[in-house]
């Protein structure tokens, strides 16, 4: 189906990590649908941009000398939606990073709430700064997209008053890994010939890397594997981050395979020839990586969060995060069981149904819709 109306969705987290990918592709998804789409995007990325959209149409860029959160970009932002209003029916920001002037129909996007737990390492004004911001946006927009059940459920536990404004939309699988994953597909050499356990994402307290680390220390001489490690490194100026420290500590520099922002070819190789995928962590609000590894036929271990159990169902097998003993056990017991290792490919394959992307994409515009006419 398509839909006959014009859409602002902001930019200004292009080429920024799991918000970034999803404005990508919801941008690219709603193109294809006959939107017009408006969007801000930061100067310095414009020839990232226009390689990224070049065979889509509907889309216009304005780019902006400003980042997401500056003061400047709050002002100038805001002057831009003040001209766009007259052509625009809905503003979408896929992040909370509203301006100072808030068009009627602006719906945002709430990732989880990483930024009000114990994992966010800030100085008090940050926090004080990025609580002002969320509060806001949650409470001057008039729709709230939420990526998950929990993330829905730690809003409301939040603040209460903005639960009848909250809809519950998935993400959605890039093509690229689905079609990685299909019969016949293209099989490129792997990049890594021996066995090896794979994890992918940022090194932020969250993502339990570390206890991962040491819980490979207590296996590796058993399974004879390597750890691959992928994903950005914590800002430090070129100087080791802690997990660099670790691996140093434990003498596994000859066991750890570090590969530092791969493009998404190398990730879904990394993926197809993984044995097994692993997501330690504490906190999610959803959970992207282990679908992207469902889907390209990799089997997978995740922690026992409420999320990552709502996301991946029964197609991964669960451990205690807290627990490296409990995690070692299960990576020996799905990297030494051929037989479960099948199993846990078949059922993901069959998990991705939940995630189709055009009931999604569809799911999104009956939204918009809806937001724009009451």
């Amino acid at each position: 189906m398509l839909y006959k109306f014009n859409i602002y969705i902001d930019g200004l987290f292009f080429k920024g990590s799991g918000i970034g990918r999803y404005y990508e592709s919801l941008v690219k998804e709603m193109s294809l649908k006959g939107i017009k789409i408006y969007t801000c995007v930061p100067i310095w990325l414009k020839d990232d941009f226009e390689e990224c959209f070049k065979n889509y149409r509907n889309i216009e860029a304005i780019y902006v000398n400003y980042s997401k959160y500056s003061l400047k970009g709050f002002a100038m932002q805001s002057a831009i939606l003040i001209k766009l209003e007259k052509k625009v029916d809905l503003f979408f920001y896929p992040h909370i990073n509203l301006p100072m002037y808030i068009p009627k129909n602006t719906i945002i996007t709430v990732h989880d709430l990483t930024q009000f737990t114990k994992f966010w390492d800030r100085n008090v004004f940050k926090k004080k700064y990025y609580k002002f911001i969320f509060e806001r946006a949650i409470n001057q927009c008039k729709g709230i997209i939420v990526i998950s059940e929990a993330t829905k459920k730690d809003l409301i536990k939040f603040d209460k008053t903005v639960e009848s404004k909250i809809k519950v939309i998935y993400e959605f699988i890039d093509d690229k890994f689905i079609k990685s994953g299909m019969i016949g597909s293209f099989q490129s050499k792997p990049l890594i010939t021996c066995n090896y356990i794979l994890f992918i994402g940022n090194r932020k307290k969250h993502k339990n890397l570390e206890r991962l680390i040491y819980a490979f220390n207590k296996i590796k001489n058993q399974l004879k594997y390597k750890l691959v490690i992928t994903g950005s490194k914590d800002k430090n100026n070129g100087l080791k981050d802690g997990i660099d420290l670790l691996i140093q500590k434990l003498g596994l520099r000859n066991e750890i395979i570090e590969l530092i922002s791969p493009d998404d070819k190398t990730i879904i190789n990394l993926y197809k020839n993984a044995q097994l995928f692993v997501l330690p962590s504490l906190y999610e609000g959803f959970g992207l990586p282990p679908l992207e590894a469902m889907a390209c036929g990799c089997p997978v271990a995740v922690s026992d969060l409420s999320v990552l159990k709502e996301v991946c169902g029964d197609a991964a097998i669960y451990f205690n995060s807290e627990s490296e003993e409990d995690m070692a056990a299960k990576i020996i017991n799905i990297c030494e069981d051929n037989e479960l290792r099948q199993s846990l490919i078949s059922k993901g394959k069959e998990r991705l149904k939940f995630f189709d992307k055009n009931n999604i994409i569809e799911e999104y515009l009956k939204y918009f819709k809806a937001i724009n006419f009451e």
